[in-house]
């Protein structure tokens, strides 16, 4: 197993595996515009919501807001490579909408 197929399954929950896993060649290319468009969508919300977790660590860390939880967070790295891999396939939906927008309009 590679290693980043390891660290996103350590970083992801199944939902957003699942996402991230259609973002993928050959997963990608067999989709729809429609379909790419929602992806786009849930991964863009799934991205702004590791966002906001994260910004609420770093707070945590730094000791300027009250812990969400029982005790203090330790450590915001996986967080941040949740929003990172997010963000990953975030650019690659959007590189193949625009490389499907461009062979239509060349057509």
């Amino acid at each position: 197993m590679s290693t980043n197929t390891e660290s996103e399954n350590r970083s992801l929950s199944a939902s957003e595996l699942e996402m991230v896993g259609g973002t993928q060649s050959p997963a990608i290319e067999q989709q729809s515009k429609e379909q790419l468009k929602v992806l786009l969508h849930r991964l863009r919300q799934a991205h702004s919501r590791a966002n906001d977790i994260s910004a609420r660590q770093r707070r945590e860390l730094r000791g300027k807001a009250d812990p969400h939880g029982v005790k203090r967070v330790q450590d915001n790295s996986g967080s941040v490579a949740k929003a990172q891999l997010l963000f990953e396939a975030i650019q690659r939906v959007d590189k193949e909408l625009s490389r499907r927008e461009r062979d239509e309009s060349a057509s």
